[in-house]
């Protein structure tokens, strides 16, 4: 396999897995973030961390600007941006993470909608690829 295919098998098996648990168990992703906001400067820190890490370990492998790697790619940049902002913008990142509550549920199950839906193109091109 290559590098390439790897990056994109270990984005398609988090967009699923992380996908499926922000849809189906959104209270213990509201509670994480509860955790986070009152770790204060701390829990943004570990936050933005996560975001800037995962985003820039892919777009160091995957830079690829045709369909539909395409959508690997600018989901790196989506969440390498976020990570850079909040890492320099602290009581940005502070900000959105206090803003969710019970009320936020929703916005969980339609984040992992989305980054499960996302994992479908990704997971069928490397199956495309492979035979």
């Amino acid at each position: 396999m290559t590098v390439i295919n790897s990056i994109a098998l270990f984005v398609a098996i988090n967009l699923l897995v992380v996908g499926l648990s922000h849809l189906l168990q959104p209270k213990m992703w509201l509670s994480f973030f509860q955790l986070l906001t009152k770790k204060g400067l701390a829990g943004n820190t570990i936050n933005a961390l996560i975001h800037f890490g995962f985003g820039s370990l892919i777009l160091s492998f995957h830079f690829i600007w045709s369909w539909p790697r395409l959508l690997i790619t600018i989901y790196a940049l989506l969440i390498t941006i976020k990570g850079i902002i909040y890492l320099l913008f602290p009581k940005i990142g502070l900000r959105n993470i206090a803003l969710l509550t019970e009320k936020s549920i929703s916005k969980f199950k339609w984040t992992g909608l989305i980054m499960t839906t996302l994992s479908v193109p990704v997971f069928y091109n490397l199956y495309r690829l492979s035979i």
